[in-house]
């Protein structure tokens, strides 16, 4: 790996060791079939939508035990050989599966059980849409892919199941956050 003209030159085939040797702050980014794609600062919106999708689910966990709420991109393994790491904008999974170490072993094994992606303005609702099947082939129970413009919610389910909710409609954890709902407008205020 190198430094060229602020660029980041990384193998072809990144391990997921290699890239927690990286400064997030600095290298922001995640593998992509063994490939390292940086990734850009998101707007202060995008971060507020987080945060209210991040508070909902954190007043569920508190009333469900047993479940872990991550936000900010926390290091999902994928896939192997090549690796692919991506880091969902929020994540829930089961707190018997989490990772107590540091660096790639910090990283979840695996797709969190809810994955969320929020599009933000460098990504495509295709690009965000690949990620989401990326989860769902890596085990995810569900994701949610959230589109502020015009404020929307497609939920994915396995093994092929999508809804797309309206900012009127009112959102479930179905199967996997029995007892969850909100309306879709209160991801977006």
């Amino acid at each position: 790996m190198s430094v060229i003209a602020g660029r980041i030159s990384t193998p072809k085939d990144m391990t997921f060791d290699e890239a927690a040797r990286l400064d997030p702050d600095a290298q922001a980014g995640e593998i992509v079939d063994g490939e390292w794609v940086p990734m850009t600062r998101n707007t202060w919106r995008h971060g507020e939508l987080v945060v209210n999708v991040s508070v909902l689910l954190k007043l569920y966990a508190r009333e469900h035990p047993g479940w872990s709420v991550a936000g900010g991109d926390p290091g999902t393994k994928l896939a192997r050989d090549p690796d692919r790491l991506r880091g969902p904008d929020v994540a829930m999974a089961r707190v018997e599966r989490l990772p107590t170490g540091r660096g790639a072993e910090g990283w979840l094994d695996g797709a969190p059980d809810l994955a969320v992606e929020i599009l933000g303005d460098g990504q495509s609702a295709s690009e965000l849409l690949k990620k989401a099947l990326e989860y769902m082939a890596a085990g995810a129970a569900m994701v949610w892919v959230i589109d502020p413009d015009p404020a929307r919610v497609m939920v994915l389910t396995p093994p092929d199941h999508v809804r797309i909710l309206g900012r009127e409609d009112t959102l479930d954890g179905g199967a996997v956050l029995p007892g969850f709902t909100c309306k879709v407008a209160e991801l977006f205020g």
